[in-house]
């Protein structure tokens, strides 16, 4: 396998130190999760909190989607949050343009980090060359 390749494959993250993943993480990575209630979703990193009151908090967002019936956009953003020797549960929240609802989709099973899909914090500049035919 050639390095580029090897860097499009996700890095899974550890669970079991929220903590350490809360660190590892910057606002902008892109991360795929899996839920006990939610199937793979790929997502953004807005926040990254290691040291909360209570326990680490992670949170994510998903592109926003839209749903035929209403044809309006929803926005979902998760809150991982960490309870003392217990797996991050995660709380989603829907926005829509009317409404915010808020419900549990069970417990964070897997992370994975990709790399090649992050934007780093530091050099959010897009260079680009324009020739111009005089």
């Amino acid at each position: 396998m050639s390095t580029d390749q090897h860097s499009l494959v996700p890095k899974p993250l550890n669970l079991r130190d929220p903590e350490t993943l809360t660190q590892r993480l910057l606002p902008g990575d892109r991360v795929r999760i899996t839920t006990t209630d939610l199937p793979r979703t790929i997502c953004t990193v807005s926040e990254t909190n290691p040291q909360t009151s209570d326990a680490p908090l992670l949170v994510l967002t998903a592109p926003p989607i839209t749903t035929t019936a209403q044809h309006a956009l929803h926005q979902a953003t998760f809150h991982c949050i960490s309870h003392s020797d217990s797996p991050m549960t995660v709380l989603e929240h829907t926005h829509t343009a009317t409404d915010t609802t808020t419900h549990c989709i069970g417990t964070l099973t897997t992370i994975a980090h990709f790399p090649h899909l992050s934007t780093p914090t530091d050099d959010t500049a897009v260079n680009t060359e324009v020739s111009v035919d005089e």
